[in-house]
């Protein structure tokens, strides 16, 4: 959709085959045949070395680093980094060693190689364990020589454009590892074509139906944005050039990518139609007063929408990215996009870090010297070297995601200097990015004049200037004010020396305090460990004890401890466990507690041949559904259901009173019903403990226990009341019960012999 192609920072991602495509592409801007056939030879030297590898296609496995050193060409990199492209995995693949890289290549060439091989430590198999080790050295490479991440980049390029002759899981790992990592530092290192790319087809393989809904979005209406973009840009170039009589380098429109669509409508909640630069033009001037020219000019033909300019070229984003940006409307409410940079401005907008790296031939400047230039624009390598060179810093992965590798504000100090910080951040945070001593004594700022507070947060643009006071110091307060790690870490590490000075001035008194603070701790550590901390004497009964050795209050006790005049298990044994602890005695206190049980007159029974009569379950036998019964009727009570086995209606002078009844069952649900139980068994600790845990996990509701236990024999005999649901749960309890250690017989209580019944007279309520 360009109306001049003299010139195209887009990165073509394609593999090749052919060493003559990567030559013929170095060329167009190295010049120098020496260098051109040292490309020749490395690449004859890979191929050999590498010889019969292939990839996961069956390919040679040399078409990987020669389309790796075709991206690096394309970056227009020296023939010193396209060298290194074409070796990278000479060193994991090949029984190659160092010396005979440094005597053929140069050491340059072997330490870009090194730095860039993934080494056996970073076996695929142990991917996840590893990453943070892996990229630790990553990134630490990348801070002392930006080339290693450019090369990386490019080999993770094709990794991705070749990911689908993979496993479906291990493509999903890479895909991820890319999107979070690669993709993020090639879009804070301005590597945006790449970035683009690597975001993606990462997305493709994590959620391949997102990706070809949004992707079928964007091709429906491809021909009509073509059309109109193909109309603005002749509108647009006859308007300045002819018109405004202004000079333009090259007009052309640019189609936004398919994962950065996907992630403006679920980050802001927008539907594909509510994404408004969609269409969007680039305008590449020729000087930067031309930017601002042309800026004035478009906003007098179209309707500039509010709120919707920015200036990025007179304060750049921290990825080198500079461009004016507008979105505005045309006569017939088409709204687009322009982006207006110079061609420079494009290059970097494109190519980033790469872009700073460029050949240029007999340049002499020192790989430290453009590695200090470039950082000063990007302000990120420093940072990851005082990161990594912070004690114990074991987050420097997490670190360099908050601080660096995310989305930043610009602010400025009073002398003009230029601030990156992560969105969110705070004054304070601006402080401690400044100098830690200005940190530590902030007060407040001025943003733009106007004095604020410490927790005032910034936003791209503002003027800032810290003021500080000598009597100021951090407190913990501050850790909920600030954004950043590195203040973070600032103000942890001042508390911490603090607490360090202010322990050296202690009384005798706040060191026992803080003493028997440590001995109390592992104690209850001890306690913990041992499952102990539920069998402890009341606090009176451990007084009671301690005082019997002459001890007035616990904290004595913990100051032997302290002193290593008592031992640990000593003092627990001693004063704090009681040794004849039984989880049967919480048990059956807790049993004691509970309400009493009364059977209710209920419809879950029928009775035939009768209506509007009392039913109640008998206590006796206490039937459950679906057992057999049988009704006997009482004299004024109504009609008692028992078992039909039931002693108390099992003789002759019963019968006359007994009538059919059968359970309800649309009635009963899933309604409790009482029922008993008793056992017996050996006699042993916890044994009742035991049985209501099989209980529980069984959900019956215990309502009573009892239990007692012969002195002589040991044999410990019960009954249990609980509340089940049917006779099929109380068979499944039964049995459960009985493989409970100790236990010798589980059966149903059909007759209330352990109230010691007298008469079937007071059993029916006659």
């Amino acid at each position: 959709m360009s109306n001049q192609t003299n010139k195209n920072y887009e990165l073509k991602v394609q593999e090749i085959h052919d060493l003559k495509i990567l030559i013929n592409e170095a060329r167009t801007y190295i010049t120098d045949e020496t260098w051109l056939t040292k490309i020749t030879q490395a690449y004859e030297f890979a191929k050999q070395k590498h010889g019969k590898q292939l990839r996961a296609n069956g390919d040679p496995y040399i078409y990987h680093p020669l389309t790796t050193a075709y991206f690096l060409a394309q970056y227009k990199m020296g023939p010193t980094t396209i060298i290194a492209g074409l070796l990278h995995d000479i060193f994991e693949d090949t029984p190659v060693q160092e010396q005979e890289i440094i005597d053929r290549f140069g050491q340059e060439v072997n330490m870009l190689v090194r730095a860039v091989t993934k080494v056996s430590y970073f076996a695929k198999e142990n991917r996840e364990q590893l990453k943070a080790t892996y990229l630790r050295r990553l990134y630490l490479s990348m801070a002392q020589d930006i080339r290693v991440m450019i090369i990386k980049i490019c080999d993770r390029l094709h990794n991705m454009f070749t990911i689908g002759n993979l496993p479906l899981d291990k493509q999903q790992v890479i895909a991820q590892e890319t999107l979070d990592t690669y993709a993020t530092i090639a879009h804070r290192i301005g590597m945006n074509s790449a970035k683009s790319w690597l975001e993606d087809m990462s997305f493709k393989v994590l959620d391949p139906g997102s990706y070809a809904k949004v992707a079928e979005l964007i091709a429906q209406d491809r021909k009509t944005r073509d059309v109109e973009i193909k109309k603005i840009i002749i509108d647009l170039n006859y308007f300045l050039t002819k018109e405004k009589q202004i000079t333009v380098v090259r007009i052309f429109g640019r189609e936004k990518t398919v994962y950065s669509i996907y992630r403006k409508m679920t980050m802001f909640g927008k539907t594909f139609d509510e994404i408004n630069d969609l269409l969007a033009v680039r305008i590449i001037a020729q000087n930067v007063d031309d930017c601002y020219k042309i800026l004035g000019f478009i906003h007098q033909k179209y309707l500039p929408i509010p709120g919707r300019f920015k200036d990025y070229i007179a304060t750049p984003k921290n990825n080198l990215y500079q461009s004016l940006h507008t979105t505005v409307a045309n006569k017939n409410g088409l709204l687009f996009e322009v982006q207006i940079r110079t061609d420079e401005m494009d290059e970097y907008a494109e190519f980033g870090a790469a872009a700073h790296w460029r050949y240029k031939a007999n340049d002499e400047v020192s790989v430290a010297d453009k590695q200090k230039e470039i950082d000063d624009k990007l302000d990120i390598f420093r940072r990851i070297i005082s990161l990594n060179n912070e004690e114990q810093n074991q987050e420097l992965e997490k670190e360099l995601k908050e601080d660096i590798f995310t989305s930043t504000i610009y602010v400025l100090t009073p002398n003009g200097q230029m601030i990156t910080l992560p969105y969110g951040s705070t004054v304070l945070d601006f402080a401690f990015r400044i100098h830690s001593e200005v940190g530590e004594h902030a007060i407040g700022a001025r943003i733009n004049g106007v004095f604020l507070p410490l927790n005032t947060v910034l936003h791209s643009g503002e003027m800032v200037e810290i003021k500080t006071s000598p009597t100021q110091t951090p407190n913990h307060n501050w850790l909920k004010i600030v954004k950043t790690s590195n203040a973070k870490n600032r103000i942890k590490k001042y508390l911490a020396q603090s607490l360090v000075n202010e322990s050296e001035t202690l009384t005798k008194k706040e060191e026992r305090e803080q003493m028997i603070a440590r001995s109390k701790t592992a104690i209850s550590a001890f306690l913990n460990a041992n499952d102990l901390k539920g069998k402890r004497w009341s606090e009176k009964e451990t007084i009671e004890l301690l005082r019997k050795d002459g001890f007035q209050t616990l904290d004595d006790v913990y100051w032997e401890v302290a002193n290593n005049r008592l031992k640990i298990e000593a003092v627990v044994n001693k004063y704090l466990v009681n040794p004849e602890f039984n989880k049967d005695n919480v048990i059956l206190d807790q049993l004691s507690k509970t309400q009493a049980w009364a059977p209710e007159i209920n419809n879950d029974l029928i009775v035939d041949g009768i209506s509007n009569m009392q039913v109640e379950i008998a206590n006796c036998c206490l039937p459950i559904p679906f057992e057999p019964v049988v009704g006997y009727v009482t004299k004024g009570k109504g009609i008692k259901v028992h078992l039909p086995y039931c002693v108390n209606v099992s003789d002759k002078e019963t019968k006359p009173r007994l009538v059919n009844v059968h359970w309800n069952r649309a009635q009963i649900g899933n309604k409790s019903y009482v029922t008993k139980i008793k056992f017996s068994a050996n006699d042993r600790p916890n044994l009742l403990y035991d049985i209501t845990r099989m209980l529980s996990s069984l959900k019956a509701a215990i309502i009573s226990a009892s239990a007692s236990t012969n002195e002589k024999t040991y044999l410990s005999t019960g009954v249990i009341k609980l509340k089940i649901n049917n006779s099929d749960q109380l068979n499944q309890i039964i049995s459960s019960m009985k493989i409970i250690p100790g236990l010798l017989t589980v059966d149903r209580v059909v007759t209330r012999e352990e109230e010691n019944l007298t008469s079937r007279k007071d059993a029916n309520n006659d």
